[in-house]
């Protein structure tokens, strides 16, 4: 469908600019910290195995980040164009950033359900957790998080494609170039979903605490401060925008509110800092990859090289000495 080419005000292209100011340089630097946590997890088995859905997260946070970044280089591209004029809505899903912002969403959300509901397991059912939590498992539940935020991105295609026929606002937001119906739908799983990923881990941080004054939950406590941290930030640095986003202009008017999206550069940069100043180990390895070896060569950085399991395993192991044989002890 053609729109008529409505072009926007002077004032509001001004507003655009500034907003896209803050968007690629916030947008660029949280896609360098994500990137640097992926090469961080796939740089050794164990790690791939330990943190393999942080991992996840942190490529879903990277494609968020992106988009950011697309979103604001196309947009001035435009703008210095004289091109930024109205479109339909399928014309404006053609652009890269709506499909990276339902994916770099949604991906993340779902990932932080399954990083509280296995600390969760961890901390009340741990002879569940330690027979069911294998790397398969986790690579499997991983690649369910994936499968689920491919799916909803077809369905936000489809929804695209039925309203094809509006024509929207050249600044293609997730709501303008699938419908406000697919909109709602998107944020009714990245805004619940980190809330309850949030709730999980406050239940697992007060039930590890309590645990540790009788039992070994020391180690416990420390993974589910990370996710409890995680979640914490995803809720204040996107959850809030989204809501706001949404409602702009239906139910609330705020001024500046193009600025939100910053939240969601912060958001997805706090995944390497979370991890680098409460994992020791996700630490020392990334001062190593960025080094080439030398800090862990010159200053012995420590990096685990046991799963806690084959740790207790060995430990556990009694080691008894050679039988006798009926000859020796005749001898003898």
């Amino acid at each position: 469908m053609q729109c008529n080419a409505t072009r926007s005000s002077n004032a509001s292209l001004t507003i655009i600019l500034s907003y896209n100011k803050f968007y690629i340089p916030f947008g660029s630097f949280a896609t360098a910290t994500n990137i640097l946590c992926v090469l961080v997890v796939l740089s050794k088995k164990r790690m791939r195995e330990k943190y393999g859905a942080f991992g996840v997260l942190s490529f879903g946070d990277m494609l968020n980040a992106l988009a950011m970044v697309l979103l604001g280089s196309i947009r001035n591209q435009q703008i210095n164009d004289n091109s930024f004029v109205s479109l339909s809505s399928f014309a404006c899903f053609g652009r890269p950033w709506p499909y990276l912002f339902i994916v770099g969403g949604q991906l993340p959300a779902f990932v932080l359900v399954v990083m509280a509901g296995e600390r969760v397991i961890a901390v009340f059912k741990p002879i569940a957790y330690r027979t069911y939590a294998t790397p398969k498992t986790r690579v499997i539940a991983n690649i369910i998080c994936v499968a689920l935020s491919i799916l909803s991105l077809l369905i936000g295609i489809l929804f695209s494609y039925l309203n094809r026929e509006v024509c929207t606002s050249p600044t293609c937001t997730t709501i303008n170039s699938t419908g406000r119906l697919y909109g709602t739908f998107n944020n009714c799983l990245i805004v619940p979903l980190p809330f309850f990923a949030l709730i999980l881990n406050i239940i697992a941080y007060v039930g590890a605490k309590r645990l540790s004054v009788s039992t070994n939950m020391e180690r416990e406590l420390k993974k589910v401060l990370v996710s409890l941290v995680l979640a914490a930030l995803a809720v204040v640095l996107s959850v809030v925008p989204n809501i706001l986003l949404w409602g702009a202009g239906v139910y609330w008017n705020v001024p500046n509110l193009g600025y939100m999206y910053i939240g969601f550069c912060c958001n997805s940069a706090v995944d390497l800092f979370a991890f680098f100043f409460l994992k020791e180990d996700f630490r020392n390895r990334l001062l190593s990859i960025l080094s080439y070896g030398y800090l862990k060569r010159y200053f012995n950085l420590h990096e685990e090289t046991e799963t806690n399991v084959k740790r207790n395993m060995v430990q556990n192991t009694s080691i008894k000495p050679p039988a006798r044989s009926r000859a020796t002890e005749t001898v003898g």
